[in-house]
């Protein structure tokens, strides 16, 4: 006991020492002039926003970052950096038109989108991106950013919303945006935006000539019909493909695909159109029938995911598993980041929001067949925070120090699987930081 006594005293010194050597925290400051102006107001509407306001500090460093947070019920799960436009100025605010990506590098601001949340993040070099204090900021998401092609949907319940600006450079502020009925299909329909896209799932239950295929639901209020295509050639789209099923129920969300040939890989896609004619694809899926006989074929085993035990303290940050071998790994249905250092393992460079992160995995054999689904919950918490309380405080200092020298991996921000000196010096930097 007297030990730990003795080096809870130490930690403290170091903290006080910490204290005057390391910049303080930049005093809050009001955003001012903030303002969201929306293309559709509906519920279960897609709609652009363009988000203004000023900020008084400005955004100059590698590791400051901009958040907007949006109230419950908006779904930003179809958007990503492309959809988002960042600008800024000292005049109008779109003098200068921010390089977006998904992650922030020397000269791009990197773009983190999360269930509710859009992260903004200055890019790796000082010099590179600074938006100066008192720029006007103008953010553009929808259809009106430079090559957008996805919207933001509205919240189901009518009333007043509330967006936060917020982030670690310093300044925040909250407006509100209404939710309201704004005569859809009576001249308030907007001309030319899309209806939101649905995600369609690997097929299964895959027989000779037939196949499962099962999506997620559209919730646009001016849906027409699911147009299920599909083609022996990948790529397809609703001219190339052929039109299997019109479905014009928005809530049935499966088909059985027959009359297929055995031993044959089949591309497909789900259309959305809404009553204006307006559509777009899902993502597209494959599999092969069977070769003979009646029987579903072996599915491959499910992949495992190993690092799931330890809180995630950045992002992107890779995830990692085991696999069978010669089987396509699918993160979040996508490969486009997934390597395989061996032949029975995996691993994938994610993005992760604070908080739970929800990430699903299945593999792809070389016939085509999926395994089935595992679904694993990450949580992302903050450098220092040690108990996933968002703030950076004394019992995150009792954590470490009852911990000092073992292995705890909700200390070990470095990841070296040892609590020592740099782990402290890593909580003392976010000292009373409030997420």
């Amino acid at each position: 006991m007297k030990r730990k006594i003795k080096l809870a005293i130490r930690i403290f010194i170091f903290l006080m020492i910490i204290s005057f050597l390391l910049p303080k925290i930049i005093s809050a400051a009001s955003l001012t002039v903030m303002s969201d102006r929306m293309t559709r107001h509906a519920p279960l509407t897609v709609s652009d926003h363009e988000i203004k306001f000023t900020t008084p500090s400005g955004v100059g460093d590698s590791g400051q970052y901009i958040r907007i947070l949006f109230d419950s019920g908006f779904d930003l799960s179809n958007i990503d950096y492309t959809d988002i436009d960042l600008m800024h100025g000292a005049i109008t605010g779109v003098e200068s038109d921010e390089t977006l990506d998904s992650i922030a590098d020397i000269t791009s601001w990197g773009v983190n989108i999360g269930v509710n949340n859009i992260d903004f993040s200055h890019p790796t070099n000082n010099l590179n991106g600074d938006i100066l204090p008192g720029d006007k900021i103008v953010i553009r998401i929808g259809f009106s950013a430079n090559g957008g092609d996805q919207q933001i949907i509205n919240p189901a319940i009518i009333g007043s919303k509330i967006i936060t600006l917020t982030g670690n450079y310093g300044d925040s502020g909250k407006l509100a945006v209404a939710i309201f009925q704004d005569q859809v299909g009576v001249g308030g329909e907007t001309s030319g935006l899309a209806p939101v896209a649905v995600v369609l799932d690997p097929p299964f239950n895959i027989l000779t000539n037939q196949m499962d295929l099962s999506w997620s639901q559209n919730l646009n209020s001016d849906f027409a019909n699911y147009q299920v295509y599909y083609s022996t050639s990948p790529g397809l789209t609703d001219l190339t493909g052929t039109l299997f099923s019109t479905i014009t129920n928005q809530t049935t969300l499966s088909l059985t695909v027959t009359g297929l040939n055995p031993n044959t890989i089949y591309y497909y896609k789900v259309y959305v159109f809404d009553t204006e004619g307006l559509k777009v694809p899902s993502n597209e899926v494959s599999a092969k029938t069977n070769s003979s006989g009646s029987g579903l074929p072996p599915q491959p085993p499910v992949p495992t995911v190993s690092n799931v035990t330890c809180p995630v303290f950045k992002t992107p940050e890779f995830i990692e598993g085991t696999r069978s071998p010669g089987t396509s790994v699918f993160v979040n249905y996508s490969n486009s980041n997934v390597t395989y250092p061996g032949v029975s393992s995996w691993e994938a460079l994610v993005n992760f929001v604070m908080g739970s992160n929800v990430v699903n995995v299945f593999v792809q054999d070389g016939l085509g067949q999926t395994s089935n689904t595992l679904s694993v919950n990450i949580f992302r918490w903050e450098i220092g925070d040690t108990n996933g309380s968002d703030i950076i405080d004394d019992f995150d200092l009792a954590g470490i120090a009852w911990h000092w020298q073992g292995d705890w991996c909700q200390g070990d921000f470095n990841k070296d699987d040892f609590i020592d000196d740099f782990d402290l010096a890593g909580l003392a930097a976010h000292w009373d930081n409030v997420y």
